[in-house]
């Protein structure tokens, strides 16, 4: 009878060994361990603009890379310019693949000392969406938002969102920086600060995104999570956009400071080349009206600069017939410089060239004392982002 009944207790302990190595996986950061329990307290989320101490990218695997117009050389452009502005953590699969993007910055003329390598795993080269959303807490301390991820509401397989969704979580533990919890789905390329409590997002997003919420829980939240004590909300991004991220705020609308904003604008010249632009012209003026009425959370109007769309490209496709995501706006600021994407070349109009002059000397007016640093980008492009959306800011502690 004792035989049977350790043998029972054995049998039992077996299977709850096997239950447990059955849920386990080491690609998937299944339960943060570190939450941030303070209550109560305030979050103030920095705009991008203010002092840095590191910009984040994940390098591109798979077929981002394979590819035939791969990524990786504009990730190699963008490591080279960022290098004597701020540090760069740069999110990689493993340690031998360290070596390998080593000897390409190498033979790349690269050989700076501001490059720092992270071993997490990722599928995707979007860190402004996957990886962490960065806030500060009333002491100063930085945290990680826990915002949860579907793959921008497209569906995908589970396995992907699980790996993809787990990023900014083994971000904050290699940081050793706590999370803050949220029900919320965002992501980092949907929302926009001037550091003073104010943000921006668009409806077609955020809505998508969570559909459970109305639209004041969802205000409510990202007030919570984010400090704010403000929130803009413009109707839909570009119409070029709709089957990517259904209108991330960061191709159409950016903070250069706390009171100027950026917004993009389909030149008259260009609204009807075909639906495509007619319709971005539309919503691009539709969301000009909003924030003409619209004020900061001191209750102060806007300066409101257009920055033209390049012009020309909206009759320009790429191979599946599709017009592509190019914007002036998904360009990356940091500490003494600013990372423009550039469409120009020989070959294409000089309208487009004079538009990106013009572009340029906007960007320098609006962003004193940094230098304007052109990257050519269409390769990020072509697979729905830009410079913003693959890199993502660290504030300063």
């Amino acid at each position: 009878m004792k035989k049977q009944y350790v043998a029972l207790i054995l049998a039992s302990l077996c299977l709850l060994i096997i239950l447990s190595a059955r849920t386990y996986n080491k690609n998937v950061y299944k339960k943060p361990i570190n939450y941030d329990r303070s209550q109560p307290i305030s979050y103030f989320y920095p705009g991008e603009f203010e002092k840095q101490q590191a910009i984040w990218m994940q390098w591109p695997e798979g077929e981002y890379s394979t590819a035939s117009d791969p990524v990786y050389p504009i990730f190699i452009d963008i490591i080279k310019a960022l290098d004597p502005y701020v540090r760069v953590n740069l999110i990689v699969q493993n340690k031998e693949e360290i070596s390998q993007i080593e000897n390409l910055l190498k033979t790349s003329g690269y050989y700076g000392t501001n490059v720092y390598y992270y071993v997490v795993n990722h599928l995707s080269i979007w860190a402004r969406d996957v990886g962490p959303v960065f806030v500060k807490d009333s002491q100063n301390r930085l945290k990680v938002v826990d915002f949860g991820f579907n793959n921008y509401g497209r569906g995908a397989s589970q396995s992907f969102i699980d790996v993809e969704s787990q990023i900014h979580r083994l971000v904050a533990q290699l940081l050793k920086m706590p999370l803050i919890s949220t029900n919320l789905i965002s992501e980092g390329g949907g929302i926009e600060s001037n550091g003073k409590g104010t943000i921006m997002i668009t409806e077609s997003v955020a809505l998508n995104r969570n559909p459970g919420l109305t639209k004041d829980q969802i205000e409510n939240e990202y007030k919570r999570v984010l400090g704010a004590k403000k929130v803009i909300w413009l109707k839909q991004g570009l119409a070029e956009d709709d089957l990517i991220t259904k209108g991330h705020i960061n191709e159409i609308a950016r903070f250069a400071d706390p009171n100027t904003i950026l917004l993009a604008q389909v030149l008259p010249e260009d609204r009807y080349t075909n639906l495509t632009s007619q319709n971005s012209f539309l919503r691009l003026e539709e969301n000009y009206n909003i924030l003409l009425n619209s004020t900061d959370q001191d209750g102060k109007p806007f300066r409101i600069i257009r920055i033209p769309m390049p012009p020309t490209l909206y009759g320009e496709v790429d191979a599946t017939g599709k017009i592509p995501v190019r914007s002036y706006l998904n360009y990356a600021v940091t500490n003494g410089a600013v990372l423009m994407p550039t469409y120009w070349n020989p070959g294409r109009s000089e309208k487009l060239k004079t538009t990106e002059d013009q572009v340029r000397s906007i960007f320098q007016s609006v962003f004193p004392g940094r230098k304007i640093i052109g990257i050519n980008v269409e390769s990020v492009n072509l697979w729905g982002g830009g410079i913003h959306c693959i890199t993502q800011y660290m504030p300063a502690n």
